[in-house]
């Protein structure tokens, strides 16, 4: 029998993916079975080998949670070994739950929450987080994580992570109906093209979406424009994305209030407006020499009403100032006003 040579070897897809993010991110990563997980302060990345896994491990999870301790340690932690961490005792145990929070919302957008789940002793305190787990709250961990999270925005994080989750994501959507129910790709979640997670057993239509409206005889989705680029096109019949919300009217506007709350930060009103002669008690002369409607602790002086108990209501609103009567329901305006408050994803 003749000897066959080889030479090529298989690897992990997601592995090499993982791999590749360290890498461009200054890591090099290194198998042993001399530590579970380690860093020495000086670019080197120890992860054990795959005999210490458990069956839902993998490396690039692995490699994930010691970039979010990174995150969470800040940019000089790339000089600190272990992330300045210390394993003697529970003293640091506080940025241990602060990198588990970053990852978690990192990884929820590409549908790999569940996929990316961190192992050992700290599974029931990420089983245990809000599905946003950057919200405000009593656990000394999120502002640690907040500002994570906000690290992880800025370069050369942002892109390396962004490649990296949404490289893997696309795996996962090529193997998720292929693998077996108790394969861990099933506990991925299908995304929308656009990039939004579809939910489950839904028979939403993103062509009666608020965020679907018509341009230049075509629907678009106005969730999915990014800053200053036409927002993409969407055919009606398509299967909608988890930021789907029914489409509002002026009725509706009782329970949202949201562009006389924290929506939008000032209300200006143009020196001929009547509503500057109807209401001058109402109306502000700024250190500029424009005039507003103050909006104290962000909500209008003007509005009333709780939206719970009582509908938000403005006490002027049929001679309201010439910028609220522009105002569009359902307008872009009016989404992205829903969007700040909380109202919208």
């Amino acid at each position: 029998m003749l000897e066959r040579s080889i030479t090529h070897r298989y690897d992990d897809p997601v592995d090499l993916i993982w791999i590749h993010a360290a890498a461009d991110l200054g890591l090099k990563v290194v198998r042993s079975a001399d530590a579970y997980a380690a860093y020495d302060g000086n670019g080197t990345l120890t992860i054990c080998d795959a005999t210490h896994f458990d069956a839902d491990d993998c490396l690039a999870q692995m490699i994930f949670h010691e970039i979010c301790h990174w995150l969470v340690a800040g940019r000089r932690g790339f000089k600190m070994e272990d992330w300045g961490l210390s394993n003697l005792d529970d003293s640091d145990l506080v940025y241990e739950y602060a990198a588990i929070r970053v990852q978690a919302a990192l990884s929820r957008p590409y549908g790999l929450r569940s996929f990316m789940a961190v192992t050992t002793d700290w599974r029931p305190y990420w089983d245990s987080l809000p599905e946003n787990p950057l919200l405000d709250g009593n656990d000394p961990a999120i502002t640690l994580a907040q500002d994570a999270h906000f690290l992880s925005r800025r370069e050369p994080f942002e892109a390396v992570l962004k490649r990296a989750l949404s490289a893997t994501a696309t795996i996962a959507d090529a193997v998720r109906d292929s693998s077996e129910q108790n394969s861990l790709w099933k506990t991925t979640i299908a995304r929308h093209r656009l990039g939004s997670l579809i939910p489950e057993a839904s028979d939403l239509k993103c062509g009666d979406c608020a965020w679907a409206v018509s341009e230049e005889s075509k629907l678009v989705c106005l969730q999915h424009k990014e800053f200053e680029e036409a927002a993409p096109a969407i055919e009606a019949n398509e299967q909608a994305c988890e930021k789907w919300e029914t489409k509002f009217t002026i009725e509706d506007c009782g329970s949202c209030g949201a562009c006389c709350r924290e929506g939008f930060d000032l209300l200006t009103v143009a020196e001929d407006d009547s509503f500057k002669k109807l209401h001058p008690e109402l109306v502000q002369l700024r250190d500029d020499g424009t005039h507003c409607v103050p909006r104290p602790d962000g909500v209008c002086v003007a509005l009333d009403g709780d939206g719970d108990e009582s509908p938000y209501r403005c006490r002027h609103y049929e001679d309201r100032p010439k910028n609220c009567g522009l105002f569009e329901v359902g307008g872009d305006g009016c989404l992205q006003a829903r969007r700040r408050v909380g109202l919208s994803r």
